[in-house]
């Protein structure tokens, strides 16, 4: 998602932009730094750490920037009671005001041809908190979590072998995450969630691996090594 939304980028920074300003006013009230907390486009939705370096600032005298890394685009905005307008060129980009939210439908849609949400969030505000804008799912994953069973590759109880509540694991709003085995941390990948699937990104002690499954409210996860291979059902430790 956020290389999509680099491409977006990338692509109105190369119309050689010239910022034309539209009519109509610009409340002090809404100038500040919005970062964004949501991206939706082709079914897959991102938030948090994943969405990091996108951000929008209106500023006063009616001056825009939007950034992501290192791409800057300048621009100027206006506003109403309901939305505000940033004009690029001759492109304007309208977005519905929310409670400290900026959300944009089909995000230039039109020029690059990719249907793309984002939804922006005041720095610094209750909206900005990341759990805000989590679809269920994930915010069901939220908290930390401790083995309750455990089998190996072929289905059977593995408990002989090692403890269930061997494995923990802690998952955080902005997508971090802490993996421990035996009470060692083992990871701090980030995690994501995508068709009941749990992906752990980052590298994992010992070159061992780890996966997960999230599906009917259970939380499975799958820590393999070179001569081991354990599932591990997960339990809320706030149970």
């Amino acid at each position: 998602m956020k290389k999509i939304i680099s491409i977006l980028i990338v692509m109105m920074l190369s119309l050689s932009i010239i910022a034309c300003g539209g009519s109509g006013r610009a409340d002090d009230a809404l100038s500040g730094k919005y970062i964004a907390v949501t991206g939706t486009s082709f079914g897959t939705t991102l938030s948090g750490s994943e969405m990091e370096g996108f951000t929008l600032e209106l500023k006063s005298k009616g001056k825009a920037t939007i950034t992501i890394d290192d791409e800057t685009i300048n621009g100027k905005w206006v506003n109403d009671d309901d939305t505000v307008t940033i004009t690029v060129e001759k492109t304007d980009i309208v977005g519905e005001l929310g409670e400290d939210t900026i959300i944009f439908k089909d995000f230039l849609k039109e020029e690059v041809g990719v249907s793309l949400d984002i939804t922006f969030a005041k720095e610094g505000t209750d909206a900005a908190k990341p759990e805000n804008f989590l679809p269920e799912e994930e915010k069901a994953l939220l908290g930390d979590w401790v083995g309750a069973s455990v089998t190996d590759v072929m289905g059977d109880d593995a408990s002989s072998e090692v403890s269930p509540s061997a494995i923990t694991a802690t998952l955080n709003p902005d997508h971090s995450s802490i993996i421990s085995f035996d009470g060692t941390e083992i990871a701090t990948p980030q995690w994501s969630y995508i068709s009941e699937t749990v992906l752990f990104e980052g590298d994992v002690a010992d070159g061992a691996s780890l996966y997960g499954e999230y599906k009917d409210d259970q939380f499975i996860i799958t820590y393999t090594g070179n001569d081991f291979y354990y599932n591990f059902t997960m339990e809320s430790a706030a149970k």
